[in-house]
């Protein structure tokens, strides 16, 4: 670990203590007032702190300067590490309700206090739902035969148990909070129940003053000097991500020794490239607060992304911009939208490809959200966040690559993004719905996979079963019908379909 600090720009230069931090100046002031009561003697009502935003902004560094900069004791859950309900227990919870060993000296006991810090806790995945005490307890200290919790089981139930109990102060970092409800009917009442023991503070992206103060200390530390218009043209180019712009300081000083011109900035940007979320966030939100069909796809065909990947978005963030009443009028224009895009498969007609497009951003500007936001959150789909794990794809792609001739690559960029769609639960997929991986002739493990069940969850034994159980029936007539029928269409040309689309 310490040969990894010392070569990552990143953790050398971290701050040590929270006043060396840069932007976010309101959040770091609540943050510090959340942290004095702890030392007061009375705690705060709500005992848990949840900092919310994007990635490189400084929320698990905040974290650790402040457990630094007071002499806390550190404990640290990170979201690489397994962390079901056994896990927090015995990493967190026992540790919350105790001083810490180094709290004691010269035979009395400090102010100390040992700082629980869970990071990423928009990965744990599951809900709510409790587990017992005691499979808690047999988890900790396993014995032979005993059944030992996996996965995040559990984990979201103890995390609410931690807060509610805990004597000592509990810091949690999310990127994306509503991952964090959940993305089911219950996510307001998932969202309540957290935050009345921990007090939100949402980070926001630091600006250009703040970038500047930050590379000119790493440039001094460093002892490494920038021409002003290099400085300029690195930071003009970042969205406001402290730890991306760290890297992007050390990139350029290794490219090119002593001082540091804009040439090297100019051949840092050939051979690195920006994560292009940044962008399609960005037109998204500017979508969503446009209030114009026409601004919005004017954003659109201005985006980075194609077409069929901002429907995907759209329907991602869809549901938490809107309530029931208006997905449902806005479905029909999502629907068309879709079929309008299948047609890239047949052809590369542009306006189809156009009302693909066109039709989403028409029905994102529709309505008002429902909180009315002026900065709504959008969320990364889940569906194309994940699903690239070994175990979900290596079986699936490979059959499909085989049976359709075609290379794995292109069954991991054009398809398997849509089979996950299709099989996302918070998107209508249904575990117990065989009909497309029986039209494509998969195993029920090849099905447990696009659902994302691993194979040792108790559910997965009786989906298996009655995977068997209809696999004699054949093909699924559903599929076949509506293929058919879009076969039908085909044979027609396209003119009718385009003449309805052009007609809007």
């Amino acid at each position: 670990m310490a040969e990894h600090s010392d070569d990552d720009w990143t953790e050398r230069h971290r701050p040590e203590s929270v006043s060396l931090m840069e932007g976010n100046e309101a959040q770091l002031r609540r943050i510090r007032q959340w942290l004095d009561q702890w030392v007061g003697g009375r705690p705060p009502e709500r005992r848990g702190l949840l900092l919310s935003g994007p990635p490189g902004v400084g929320k698990t560094t905040l974290a650790r300067a402040a457990a630094l900069e007071r002499g806390w004791t550190l404990i640290e859950l990170n979201a690489s590490e397994e962390r079901n309900a056994a896990a927090i227990r015995r990493a967190a919870t026992h540790g919350s309700q105790h001083v810490s060993l180094d709290q004691f000296s010269g035979g009395g006991v400090t102010s100390g206090k040992t700082l629980i810090l869970l990071d990423e806790v928009d990965h744990l995945s599951g809900g709510f739902s409790k587990v017992s005490d005691d499979r808690i307890e047999e988890s900790i200290i396993p014995e032979e035969f005993a059944t030992v919790l996996k996965g995040d089981s559990g984990g979201k139930a103890e995390l609410l148990n931690l807060l509610e109990i805990t004597q000592q102060p509990v810091i949690m970092t999310c990127n994306d909070p509503m991952r964090l409800w959940g993305r089911n009917r219950n996510w307001r009442r998932n969202r309540d129940r957290l935050l009345r023991k921990a007090e939100m503070v949402n980070f926001r992206r630091a600006g250009k003053l703040h970038l500047r103060r930050v590379a000119h200390r790493v440039l001094d530390a460093e002892a490494r000097s920038m021409d002003p218009e290099a400085l300029e043209a690195l930071i003009g180019n970042n969205p406001g991500d402290l730890r991306a712009l760290v890297r992007d300081l050390q990139a350029v000083c290794a490219l090119r020794k002593g001082h540091i011109d804009l040439s090297a900035v100019l051949d840092l940007a050939e051979v690195a490239e920006r994560d292009s979320q940044i962008d399609v966030f960005r037109a998204l939100r500017e979508v969503y607060q446009s209030g114009s069909g026409k601004e919005a796809n004017r954003i659109l065909m201005a985006s980075d992304k194609d077409p069929d990947e901002m429907l995907a978005w759209f329907i991602w963030n869809n549901q938490s911009m809107f309530d029931s009443e208006v997905l449902a009028e806005i479905s029909p224009a999502m629907c068309m939208a879709d079929r309008s895009l299948a047609t890239k498969y047949t052809n590369r007609a542009f306006r189809s490809w156009y009302w693909g497009s066109a039709l989403s951003s028409q029905a994102a500007v529709s309505h008002s959200p429902i909180d009315g936001a002026s900065d709504p959150f959008l969320a990364y789909p889940d569906f194309l966040r994940r699903g690239g794990e070994a175990w979900r794809t290596s079986t699936v792609v490979e059959y499909l690559s085989e049976d359709l001739g075609t290379s794995k690559a292109s069954i991991r960029e054009d398809l398997w993004p849509n089979l996950l769609a299709v099989h996302e639960s918070t998107l209508g997929g249904d575990p117990g719905e065989f009909a497309v991986a029986k039209h494509l002739g998969l195993s029920g493990e090849a099905h447990l996979a696009l659902h994302g069940i691993p194979r040792s969850r108790k559910e997965a034994r009786r989906i298996l079963e009655e995977f068997d159980i209809q696999r004699e029936s054949g093909p699924d007539e559903a599929i076949t019908e509506v293929i058919s029928e879009e076969g039908d269409s085909d044979e027609e040309g396209t003119s009718g379909t385009q003449f309805s689309l052009d007609s809007f």
